[in-house]
């Protein structure tokens, strides 16, 4: 036993501490993107008044790699190395010594980030209309942090970077319009044809379910009239009784029909009621 203590021991420090993000392979509802082409360092910014001063949030993102360090800037002003989304606040004063002065630095997206911390879901019929990467920061002020970044499939968009849409309540919400967007299938020549059978899927489970609680409303709206209408007690309050006591018979006699050439019989069977 203190054997196999020593060898998972001996094994854990080895156990990945975050699953890898694979750009090139992500995977929203089994529906498959190759996001390879929005590599390298993206940027794009949003700038609010507040007289005297203005303030600006500032995104730096490269979701297939990394962003390393940025020549000519405080570390301190800056996400670490290992860092693919990076928020900055900062704050601009045209009369202070420091016209530029950054008041917040916020990883939102590391290669430490955990693979339950990161959710992909289509967008559209198929995900035809693109993908939507939502991930959870580490806080950030005693502040919950989140990044939502919403690629809609475009093949006509030329835009080299997303638009930043808001940061509100720590969530940073970007959009990119974007061909490099559109799911697997429909550069492959078949596509569509995942969103073909997850249709017929969902219609399928939709007609059966539908079935389903026909056949409940229908037994309860047929007991509750032969009540009323007849007062009728036990089986005399089953809808149609004499066709559900020869269902069993019949079934046979199909089955008999379609398997055995010849009908099963059912032995002058008739209805007792």
């Amino acid at each position: 036993m203190r054997i196999r203590h020593l060898a998972l021991a001996t094994l854990l420090p080895l156990a990945p501490l975050a699953a890898a993000w694979s750009c090139n392979d992500v995977s929203a509802n089994n529906i498959k993107y190759d996001l390879s082409p929005l590599g390298s360092r993206r940027e794009a910014s949003r700038e609010t008044d507040s007289p005297p001063t203005k303030n600006e949030v500032r995104a730096q993102l490269d979701i297939c790699g990394l962003l390393g360090k940025a020549d000519g800037v405080a570390d301190e002003d800056q996400c670490p190395e290992n860092t693919r989304v990076c928020l900055t606040l900062h704050n601009h004063k045209e009369s202070a010594g420091d016209k530029d002065r950054v008041t917040g630095v916020i990883p939102l997206w590391t290669d430490q980030t955990l693979d339950s911390d990161i959710r992909a879901y289509p967008q559209g019929n198929g995900g035809q209309g693109g993908v939507v990467i939502k991930v959870k920061a580490p806080d950030y002020a005693n502040t919950a942090q989140a990044l939502t970044l919403t690629l809609k499939c475009d093949p006509s968009a030329t835009d080299p970077n997303p638009t930043l849409d808001s940061y509100t309540d720590g969530e940073l919400k970007l959009t990119w319009s974007t061909p490099d967007a559109c799911p697997k299938s429909s550069s492959s020549g078949g596509g569509g044809g995942g969103g073909f059978f997850s249709g017929l899927w969902y219609l399928i489970k939709f007609v059966f379910w539908l079935g389903l609680f026909g056949l409940v409303a229908y037994f309860v709206i047929g007991v509750i009239y032969n009540h009323q209408t007849y007062s009728a007690r036990g089986w005399d309050l089953v809808p149609h009784r004499d066709f559900w006591r020869e269902l069993p018979g019949l079934t046979q006699d199909l089955g008999g029909h379609v398997f055995g050439g010849r009908g099963g019989g059912r032995g002058g069977y008739s209805s007792l009621g």
